[in-house]
């Protein structure tokens, strides 16, 4: 069940019933009208029902963790499964700081992927443009890299949420320019140099454009760098990057709701541009994120298949699945870990997907429960590991997968 849209079709359509009986009663009341006892009643049911299902949708649920003595104790970790087999398990960082970091980092994951330390905002300081602070971001690919762990960069350029992504003095410089085109071309130009320069030798994958895509409908995302480049941003963000260090692979890493439909062509078709112009492309991530509901697999697998019949490399790099999309199961611990196994398996059985990588390292530390509405809709519980660090199902289903991939 999509418990999300449905309680906005529900809550919306109630909430509107109750505002028209509200402005009833009011008037009925200012006008002293018989039907405000009527008006009244309706006003009260209708509000009941209202608070009624707020509190079936935000009252956190308990689910049986059966999964706490149904699995035996496997001889090795999750990391070494996937090292011995070519294959990258990676987890989101949030912060260097996370005791959770140096517990499982490199037990449990060969492969880190900074959560927001390597986007371009986060490290500028107080947002000045050309004004760097690498403090974060480098403590926490440090650790990895002494331990031997790969770091996926993420990300050199992201169109989206101005003043989070990206610096907010960015839309001023380019509004007040005579030369939008040549003062942006500039801008990236310094920034990727920066940033790929300050971590030369150390992280070898980029997301170099994340989210080129619309969240509103089947076109590119109507961001500055299109806005003022046109769809040849994109390229231009490639080639930039493959200039400063040919030896780096680059990804073009995308969010998608569906992997059919007008908007997953469209993407198909930037795709196939990218690849015309000799563009240095190397990979597509898909991030994977279960957010209002599952995916079809059957669908995401040929959409793998998509990708890598162009000759691209693929990854699925921020995947989370969160355990209310699967409360209707009798065992929801084992149904997520079904579906997560299911999905990260039509990956490690391709063998152009080369890494799996969950947004977070385990269920403590989840963006779900930092972001409305999910955050009064617990447990999400949507990651490898819950809250005690203690496995989950998906954790040993991937383990046994891995055991049987081909290496490429």
């Amino acid at each position: 069940m999509n418990q999300v849209n449905n309680y906005i079709i529900y809550t919306t359509v109630l909430s509107l019933f109750v505002l028209i009986s509200l402005i009833w009663l009011v008037v009925a009341l200012f006008r002293r009208s018989p039907s405000r006892k009527i008006a009244g009643a309706i006003f009260a049911a209708e509000a009941l029902v209202l608070v009624c299902f707020y509190f079936f949708y935000f009252t956190p649920r308990r689910f049986p963790r059966n999964y706490l003595t149904a699995y035996p104790p496997l001889p090795a970790t999750l990391a070494q499964t996937a090292t011995q087999n070519g294959f990258y398990i990676g987890a989101a960082i949030n912060r260097s700081a996370n005791p959770t970091y140096a517990e499982l980092v490199p037990r449990e994951f060969n492969s880190i992927r900074p959560e927001n330390a390597t986007k371009w905002r986060r490290m500028l300081v107080n947002g000045k443009i050309g004004k760097y602070d690498f403090t974060e971001a480098d403590a926490i690919v440090d650790y990895a890299i002494a331990k031997g762990v790969r770091v996926r960069g993420h990300t050199l350029v992201w169109g989206k949420f101005p003043g989070r992504t990206y610096p907010k003095e960015l839309d001023q410089r380019i509004a007040e320019t005579g030369d939008p085109a040549a003062e942006l071309q500039q801008i990236l130009g310094d920034h990727i140099t920066t940033v790929m320069r300050h971590f030369k030798g150390r992280i070898k994958v980029w997301d170099a454009v994340n989210e080129p895509m619309s969240m509103d409908g089947p076109d590119l995302d109507k961001n500055i760098f299109l806005n003022t480049l046109g769809k040849d941003y994109i390229a231009a963000v490639f080639r930039m990057a493959h200039e400063v260090d040919p030896s780096v692979q680059l990804f073009l890493n995308e969010q998608f709701g569906n992997y059919t439909g007008e908007g997953v062509e469209v993407f198909f078709g930037l795709l196939q541009h990218l690849k015309e112009s000799n563009v240095p492309i190397h990979g597509v991530g898909i991030q994977g994120h279960n957010i209002f509901k599952t995916h079809n697999l059957d669908e995401y697998r040929e959409f793998l298949t998509r990708i890598t019949d162009l000759g691209l490399l693929v990854e699925i790099t921020e995947f989370d699945a969160r355990i209310r999309l699967f409360e209707d199961s009798d065992d929801p611990y084992q149904a997520q870990g079904d579906y997560t196994t299911a999905y990260a398996v039509a990956c490690i059985e391709n063998p152009s997907c080369v890494g799996f990588t969950v947004w977070g390292l385990s269920d403590a530390s989840t963006w779900f429960d930092s972001i409305p509405p999910f955050r009064w809709m617990l447990p999400n519980d949507p990651l490898l590991f819950d809250t005690e660090l203690r496995p989950k199902p998906a954790y040993h289903g991937i383990k046994i997968a891995l055991k049987r991939r081909q290496p490429r």
